[in-house]
């Protein structure tokens, strides 16, 4: 593995400008940088936290699979460093998969609860509802219900790649012509990242009074599958 320096806080030499660093400030575990979860958003410095201390940290997992409990703090640090940038390679690598996923979770919502995004405002095509629909959601999740849920086997299957999930969006598209996408990408709220043993977890919400994206939350694991999704 190539270790960073850990010794300053200064951006090293070569890296991208927003690129993650984990580093130690006065004992206390510090980060700086951008991580970019696709449609979910980007989350920037103190968007992204780590909650363990070090001592928490000698105990996880991956550090006893992966490395040395018995390291000093310098190299656990610069393992971490190690271990979340190609984790966070990985998530970049997969954005097909990862934001399908995300979509599929927010529509099995959305289909669960009825909600009504014709209400809000900038997310209806109203040249695009299929006829008999104009005033009733329940119109257009039934149609569609069938064919959402036997979608359902991909919500906690891998995103790593070793099951391609690039379709699930453009079947969305078709399933729902008269939702402006697009427009309701524009208005993720990405909220915070949590760094953890194996895993990264992830919370976003949405600028339309947490109507369809209410502190959204998920655990992204090692093959990247989405576990512990709940959008209250």
């Amino acid at each position: 593995m190539a270790w960073i320096n850990t010794n300053s806080n200064e951006k090293p030499a070569g890296e991208a400008d927003d690129s993650l660093r984990i580093y130690l400030e006065d004992g206390e575990i510090k980060i700086w940088g951008t991580i970019h979860l696709g449609y979910i958003g980007s989350f920037k410095d103190s968007q992204v936290e780590m909650e363990d201390s070090l001592e928490e940290i000698r105990e996880w997992d991956i550090v006893e699979e992966y490395f040395n409990p018995e390291c000093s703090d310098d190299e656990l640090i610069a393992f971490l460093n190690t271990y979340f940038k190609t984790f966070i390679q990985n998530v970049e690598k997969n954005l097909d998969n990862v934001n399908g996923t995300f979509l599929l979770h927010v529509f099995t919502d959305m289909d669960n609860c009825e909600t009504d995004f014709m209400a809000i405002d900038g997310l209806l095509d109203e040249e695009k509802l299929i006829y008999g629909n104009e005033e009733d959601i329940v119109e257009i999740y039934n149609p569609v219900r069938t064919g959402l849920h036997s979608l359902s086997a991909y919500l906690e299957t891998p995103n790593d790649g070793t099951i391609p999930k690039g379709h699930l969006e453009s079947i969305l598209r078709s399933f729902f012509p008269m939702f402006r996408f697009d427009y309701f990408l524009q208005n993720i709220v990405p909220e915070y990242i949590g760094l953890g043993d194996g895993e990264i977890s992830f919370q976003c919400s949405d600028n339309f009074d947490c109507a369809i994206l209410c502190g959204a939350y998920a655990v992204l694991d090692e093959e990247l599958a989405f576990s512990d999704w709940h959008n209250y």
